[in-house]
This record gives C-alpha cells, sequence and structure tokens, in this order.
C-alpha cells in the first residue's frame, strides 16, 4: 500500500482507473459533475442579494451557467428586481453551455468573455462597477505555481482586479476548497484519502461521487493535483489547482475588502473538515 504522493499521478490515472479514456474536462465531465444546484444553496445567494438591496450582479466565471442561471430565477419567482445581469467567461466550452441555458430560460445575461489579468480588456468591455460579484466552485485557485508565495501574489492580483468591477460597500463573494484540510491528508495512503475525501452532502457540484468521483492524487504545498473520474462512461480528466490556505485568502481579501462572514459549506461552524470555504466580504 504505497503513497498517493507520487509523481505519475500527476498525468496519469490511478491504477484502479487505467482503462479509462482522458476526454476535456470542460465539455466532458462539468456538465455531470454539476448536475445542479440545490434551492437552498440559491436561497443563500438570494438572501444576501434582497438583505443588501444589490441590483446589478456579476458571475466572475460562469462556467455552464447553472448557478447563475438558479439565482436569476429565484430573484424573478421572488418578486426581486435585478437591474443588470452580467458575466465574465474565457473557455468557448464553457460560454457555449452557458449562452444555451440562458437562451432557453429566456434570461438575458451579458457574457463578457475575457481572462482575469485584462478584465478591462473583455470583449465587449465593462461599463459600470456591480453591486454583487461571486466566484465558485474553486475557481481562483487555477491561478498560480511555483511557491506558496508566488500563488499568493498571483491571486492577489486576480481579487484587486474583481474588485475594481465593484462599487464601494459592494460585496464580493469566493470560495476555494479547503486545502487546510486537503493538506492533513499529505502522505496517506490511497485508500485513506478515498474515505477521507466523502462528505455528506456536495456544494454546488451535485455529481460528486453519484456520476464523478473526484480525488486528489497527488498534494503538496504548493500543487494540488485532482482527478475526475467517471465509471459509467470510463472516462477520467484531471485539474491542476495552486492551494489558497485560510489565512493568505484572509490576507488577500483584507486588502481591498472587509471580510463579515466565513462559511464551511454554507455553515457558520467552523469545521476542519469542509469541501468548500466561502467568504463574503464588503468593498472598502
Amino acid at each position: 500500500m504505497g503513497f498517493v504522493n507520487t509523481i505519475p499521478y500527476i498525468s496519469n490515472p490511478i491504477e484502479e482507473f487505467a482503462d479509462h479514456k482522458f476526454v476535456n474536462w470542460e465539455r466532458d465531465i462539468y456538465p455531470r459533475f454539476k448536475d445542479g444546484v440545490k434551492k437552498n444553496e440559491i436561497r443563500f445567494f438570494t438572501d444576501i442579494i434582497m438583505k443588501n438591496r444589490l441590483k446589478s450582479i456579476i458571475d466572475f466565471g460562469v462556467g455552464g451557467g447553472i448557478e447563475l442561471s438558479g439565482i436569476i430565477g429565484e430573484l424573478q419567482q421572488e418578486g426581486y428586481l435585478i437591474e443588470r445581469v452580467e458575466a465574465n467567461e474565457v473557455d468557448d466550452n464553457f460560454v457555449k453551455q452557458a449562452s444555451a441555458l440562458f437562451k432557453e430560460r429566456r434570461q438575458k445575461v451579458l457574457i463578457h468573455k475575457g481572462n482575469w489579468l485584462d478584465l478591462s480588456h473583455s470583449e465587449p468591455a465593462y461599463e459600470k462597477p456591480f453591486d454583487f460579484g461571486f466566484l465558485t466552485g474553486n475557481s481562483l485557485t487555477a491561478i498560480g505555481g511555483g511557491t506558496r508565495e508566488y500563488t499568493r501574489k498571483a491571486q492577489q492580483i486576480i481579487v484587486n482586479k474583481f474588485a475594481e468591477l465593484i462599487r464601494k460597500d459592494g460585496y464580493l463573494f469566493i470560495d476555494s476548497r479547503n486545502y487546510d484540510y486537503i493538506r492533513s491528508l499529505m502522505n496517506l495512503p490511497k485508500e485513506k484519502i478515498f474515505s477521507n475525501f466523502k462528505f455528506n452532502y456536495t456544494v454546488y457540484y451535485q455529481g460528486f461521487e453519484k456520476k464523478i468521483l473526484v480525488f486528489p492524487a497527488y498534494i503538496s504545498d504548493t500543487l494540488v493535483v485532482l482527478h475526475f473520474y467517471d465509471k459509467e462512461s470510463k472516462t477520467w480528466s484531471k485539474a491542476d489547482v495552486f492551494p489558497i490556505y485560510q489565512k493568505d485568502m484572509l490576507e488577500i481579501l483584507s486588502k481591498e475588502f472587509v471580510v463579515e462572514n466565513i462559511f464551511y459549506d454554507f455553515e457558520t461552524e467552523v469545521k476542519q473538515k469542509s469541501l468548500f470555504i466561502q467568504y463574503l466580504a464588503r468593498r472598502k
């Protein structure tokens, strides 16, 4: 029973899934992994929006659009008027998925195509700041590399870019996986990581464990390689992410924001083990 933390797993499936075919994560894995959103998770966002009377929304990484679409639909059911809903995305597969969903549901969302480092040059350009911005699903940790300090600085730049698009006293909601917990699994045998990387319910990703098995196949202080195994279709994909630890995230947010609340899988109780840690921060 060897350690999971070995170099071959950075680019190859673990032995149990050696016969699985490698596929595109955004196109082939994400829709089954995402699957849907729970009403209580959507209510979490709409309660923030309605309580603070926020009228303009920007989703900084819209993905397939399922989450933003759910928020729009719930606000409409509540009779709450939103003045402007926009989104940012850089991946063509996600732009197609989100555009098709918004069209199907007759929801008006302007999607800007552009990377986070150069938001001011997105197509089309942003015209004015927003009341509420959010980035969910661990997206920020796609940015980084090298040392922990380099990753922190790179992610700091991105959050500062987000801040430029949020008005004073507006809000940013952002999350990451609980990398403090993931790091605690470092050097455990595969079997123990499998048993410790299970959760009572999923956050955002309703296909997790039901349709797609997610496994942190490589763990270090500066890199986590997540494997995604679809046992039904015998396909797999992976994502290399650059961990952000809670101490670093709080420091990053403090430059432009005041952190008002921290949540652990949508709950306020502090937990060592959670799938995600979520932050609600108000623009200074």
